[in-house]
């Protein structure tokens, strides 16, 4: 069980390694799928390529997914208590909170233009994005890679729980750096969220899987709408 890190004594330089590798794999499954012509495809491959390297990377470590984020049982009272703490504080403190408090300031709003210009009144191009990539690619995927895997190599690598939840929300923010710097800075926030609830809950991934999967449902609904809430 995660509850504690057991730090094995090996070369800082494994850890490194292995956050440099999922990372620069992150563009080159973007870039995979792209090709293919599937605009669809490249988020989901941009998930798929790093994840399959993360896996075999904790293989090679005698480690599984279930050691990174799933060891510790939650019931479902906590789950959804834990769900729900995190929707609302992304809310308050992000999308409502720090997004005005940067366009306040000057700074240009959060670009999600190339979400909307796909999805608004398009119902298959939203229905794609909502499911596999939404709750597949984003929801599922992120939380293993991002919360999961990198966070655990920077704990590792670091010995602080602090550090690697800021670390995280770190490389989580520039793999958005499409969204321009608002965006950049929401998404770094909404990083530091996940990865403190992560602890707080047990080191589970569950509550933070539903709570993205329900925060991009919500933004892509609107963008299907054409409500201009994000």
């Amino acid at each position: 069980m995660e509850t504690e890190i057991t730090f094995r004594e090996t070369s800082r330089l494994v850890p490194v390694a292995q956050i440099i590798a999922v990372v620069c794999l992150i563009p080159v499954g973007l870039t995979l799928g792209a090709l293919t012509g599937w605009v669809v495809l490249s988020p989901i491959m941009g998930m798929v390529v790093p994840l399959l390297a993360a896996t075999w990377f904790l293989k090679r470590d005698g480690m599984s997914w279930h050691d990174v984020g799933f060891a510790n049982r939650m019931s479902l009272t906590g789950f959804l208590g834990f769900t729900a703490l995190t929707v609302v504080s992304v809310f308050v403190l992000v999308v409502f909170g720090l997004q005005n408090l940067l366009e306040a300031v000057g700074l240009p709003p959060q670009d999600t233009s190339s979400f909307k210009q796909l999805i608004e009144g398009n119902t298959l191009y939203f229905l794609a994005f909502l499911l596999p990539v939404s709750w597949g690619s984003a929801a599922f995927g992120e939380e293993l890679l991002l919360r999961g895997f990198v966070r655990h190599r920077l704990e590792w690598l670091t010995r602080s729980p602090v550090w690697a939840v800021i670390g995280q929300a770190g490389i989580f923010a520039l793999a958005h750096l499409y969204q321009g710097i608002t965006g950049v800075l929401m998404v770094f926030s909404l990083g530091l969220i996940f990865g403190a609830v992560f602890y707080r809950c047990g080191r589970n991934l569950w509550p933070l899987i539903a709570a993205h999967g329900l925060i991009d449902t919500f933004a892509m609904t609107s963008f299907y709408l054409g409500l201009d809430w994000l």
